[in-house]
């Protein structure tokens, strides 16, 4: 057999990166990304030392993080509506003029409680709409075998500034104020909005049927989830990782007290080498070239993450606890590129959008649910005794969905199930 030109195609730079309007997208995520981060350390930073109430941190986060709940799926309703490009426009527009107004409330000292809510409430609710149409973007981009390279160059950027970015921010803070990370992310926007507005093409959207109002197209992406066993697979395990998974994080601080018997110092290494994981899990898949197997990410990520998980619930030595956070983050990476891929490349593409913000919503609204549940739980049984078993149930399901026949034939024959009402085609029976 001949070897191809694919074959032949050296694994660096990925194949993704070799699209001009994808590698410049690409590149201008990093400085909000890295903004991101620093903003994160230094709202909480700013909070605390106005109030000196964990209490008040708590609402600001809430403010910030509520948005994504009540105003995903909107915005994955808007994604599929309008020109994304356009969309992202006016969303990095605002995030950055969001940020920039806090620094100068902040660098004036008018920034009273109530003025960062109202500010992180605004900023919420623009990143609602930002994220599903910034995801749906990427197959606007590339070509569909290479999304998964993308989604993945994006978890890997994503994880590297996560590194970089709260110890620059501690940084600033320690010799400017958190104002200089505000305005640093303010300044950072410039970047995507360039990138915008000279390189990423204005694709419009997919025609759809006259007279659809914009509540008949969410409620027909919300059907979607019953119609079609991969979207409906993809939210059983975006779930499961949401609910039983990733909600053990905020009791990383715990889990350093009383089962390691460690200090600040170890805590801020745990949170880091979340994103060495991260950043090498999105390498890795990046250099696996077009096509990369989502199931098979699916098949790995799964027991990769639950075996990690269970070793960090019981672990009793830092030395053991880092390489299995690392493993988690690893996994994370590719459960979450899979599940993401399959919902840009084998679905209906009128549905993108919505489906993206279903899938965001859900990680939204169910981690800090599990977090709850948790501590509840925690009252009657071991905290970490229930996280093992949460741990061992998402490697459970995500396994699960990965080697439904239902699942797998779906991702096999992605063309299969049409969208009634969307295109004309009618639904084959699931």
């Amino acid at each position: 057999m001949p070897v191809t030109d694919t074959a032949r195609a050296p694994r660096w730079p990925p194949p993704a990166l070799r699209v001009r309007p994808f590698r410049w997208y690409w590149a201008a995520q990093w400085p909000t990304l890295l903004g991101t981060w620093m903003q994160v350390v230094a709202l909480g930073y700013l909070v605390y030392a106005r109030t000196g109430s964990t209490t008040a941190v708590a609402v600001v986060a809430a403010a910030d993080g509520l948005p994504a709940v009540l105003l995903s799926l909107a915005g994955g309703v808007l994604a599929d509506r309008m020109p994304r490009r356009r969309i992202l426009l006016v969303t990095q527009s605002a995030l950055g003029l969001s940020a920039g107004s806090l620094a100068v409330l902040v660098a004036t000292g008018n920034a009273s409680f109530l003025a960062i809510v109202i500010v992180a409430l605004i900023f919420g609710a623009t990143d609602a709409v930002d994220l599903p149409t910034r995801q749906a973007l990427v197959a606007d981009l590339v070509e569909r075998d290479v999304v998964v390279n993308a989604v993945a160059l994006g978890a890997a950027a994503m994880s590297a500034t996560r590194i970089v970015g709260p110890s620059v921010a501690g940084l600033l803070i320690g010799t400017a104020g958190p104002a200089v990370c505000f305005a640093v992310l303010s300044i950072a926007y410039l970047a995507p909005i360039t990138v915008l507005l000279t390189v990423i093409p204005d694709v419009p959207p997919l025609a759809r049927a006259a007279g659809r109002t914009a509540l008949s197209d969410l409620l027909t992406g919300i059907r979607q989830v019953g119609r079609d066993p991969l979207v409906r697979g993809v939210v059983i395990a975006c779930a499961a990782l949401a609910f039983l998974g990733v909600s053990y994080m905020p009791f990383l601080p715990v889990l350093a007290k009383t089962q390691l018997h460690s200090g600040a110092q170890a805590l801020g290494i745990m949170y880091s080498v979340g994103g060495i994981g991260g950043l090498v899990g999105g390498l890795a898949i990046a250099t696996l070239g077009r096509g990369a197997g989502r199931l098979q990410l699916l098949v790995v990520g799964g027991p990769v993450y639950a075996l990690s998980l269970f070793g960090v619930a019981h672990s009793g030595m830092l030395a053991l606890t880092l390489p299995a956070l690392v493993g988690i983050s690893f996994a994370f990476v590719a459960i979450n590129t899979s599940l993401t891929t399959l919902l840009q490349t084998d679905t209906d593409p009128a549905l993108r959008g919505r489906l993206l913000g279903i899938y965001a919503t859900i990680f939204a609204g169910l981690q800090p649910l599990g977090t709850v549940a948790y501590g509840l739980i925690s009252r009657s049984v071991g905290l970490f005794d229930a996280i093992g078993v949460g741990a061992i149930v998402v490697g459970v399901v995500t396994v699960g969905v990965a080697v439904a026949p239902s699942f797998r034939r779906r991702v096999r024959e992605p063309r299969s199930v049409a969208v009634a009402g969307e295109t004309g085609a009618e639904v084959q029976p699931v």
